[in-house]
């Protein structure tokens, strides 16, 4: 089978970017021809080049859906490089990453007569329900990353028929369970005490990921450097409100944190930490990084938003706290290092 798929940024910014990726990945292993169209480039694109039968750059893959005749005049024809990208390519499925892929992926799939696919990895507020009719027209299927974002969808007037819950994953060779050993070695590597209680954050350091959240809970259980570490890994996003937020959260860092910027190897701190926090104060849609600490076998605690209590349910309930309450997080780690 041969499609075509698009993502924006080609670098492991964020879990959209990094599901993408693994799944092209994947689909070329089991013998699919994958073409890609993407927007910035990044350092995933050697990787990208050696299983994709093509990758190619245009000018965007987004269509906003914007108001106004002239308006959707002028947006549509920024799109004409990415539906030609994919429409000269003749693929079998048009597999299209988020719900603004739509503005490439239906027309290329009318002009090829191939099936439309699109993933939607969250739901947009600012829609209007007024599309939601043409997506049901010119979209076959709709996989959607969990229960809470197709429930959102599903409110909007999407398909239900077309629509499957197909939860994130990932591949346990590449995030493997770590032991006392492997924590030991991760600690060296990272410049890191061996004998104590680590606490780790890793992802986007922007200010919907309650980063800000977690460090007032770690001021709150006030630990001696010596007792207990918090380790933050990540970058913010670059847009215009990231260096007050950085330095909001540098100002709430005791001796006891550790700040390291974002890497593609999540590995090692993952096996460095006991318990890994993901103290998002939006409706994550799927929260991946929950699973990526999960499957190197560390506890995970997590807001109860979005779709984070899909994942830690039933026994692993306890490990939820209420969206921004640093006292209840807090006592959460106190009780883990219990």
């Amino acid at each position: 089978m041969k499609l075509v798929t698009n993502t924006h940024w080609t670098a492991p910014t964020g879990g959209v970017e990094m599901h993408v990726f693994q799944v092209s990945r994947e689909l070329a292993r089991r013998g699919h021809s994958v073409n890609l169209l993407y927007v910035e480039a990044g350092s995933l694109i050697p990787e990208y080049e050696q299983f994709c039968l093509s990758v190619t750059r245009v000018n965007t893959v987004d269509y906003w859906f914007p108001v106004g005749y002239r308006a959707r005049l002028v947006r549509g024809a920024q799109m004409i490089p990415a539906v030609w990208g994919a429409v000269r390519r003749r693929p079998d499925v048009v597999y299209g990453n988020r719900i603004h892929s739509s503005g490439w992926a239906v027309p290329a799939g009318k002009l090829t007569g191939a099936p439309v696919v699109l993933h939607l990895h969250g739901f947009d507020d600012d829609l209007d329900a007024k599309h939601v009719p043409f997506l049901n027209r010119g979209v076959g299927r709709f996989v959607v990353v969990s229960r809470f974002v197709a429930d959102r969808w599903l409110t909007a007037g999407l398909d239900p028929q077309k629509v499957d819950v197909v939860h994130n994953g990932v591949d346990p060779a590449e995030y493997p369970c770590g032991g006392l050993d492997e924590r030991t070695s991760a600690r060296r590597r990272l410049g890191l005490p061996e004998d104590l209680f680590l606490v780790t954050y890793f992802g986007r350091l922007d200010r919907q990921k309650g980063v800000d959240v977690l460090l007032r809970a770690w001021g709150e259980l006030a630990f001696s450097p010596d007792e207990a570490r918090l380790l933050v890994v990540g970058s913010p996003m670059v847009d215009e409100g990231a260096g007050p937020h950085m330095a909001e959260l540098h100002e709430l860092a005791n001796e006891g944190v550790t700040f390291l910027p974002g890497r593609r190897d999540v590995v090692t701190p993952l096996h460095a930490a006991d318990v890994v926090v993901v103290p998002s104060t939006f409706n994550e849609p799927f929260g991946r990084t929950v699973i990526e600490a999960l499957s190197t076998g560390r506890p995970v605690l997590g807001s109860r938003v979005g779709g984070i209590p899909e994942i830690l349910g039933g026994p692993l309930e306890r490990f939820l706290f209420e969206q921004g309450n640093a006292s209840e997080l807090a006592e959460k780690i106190r009780s883990i290092m219990r």
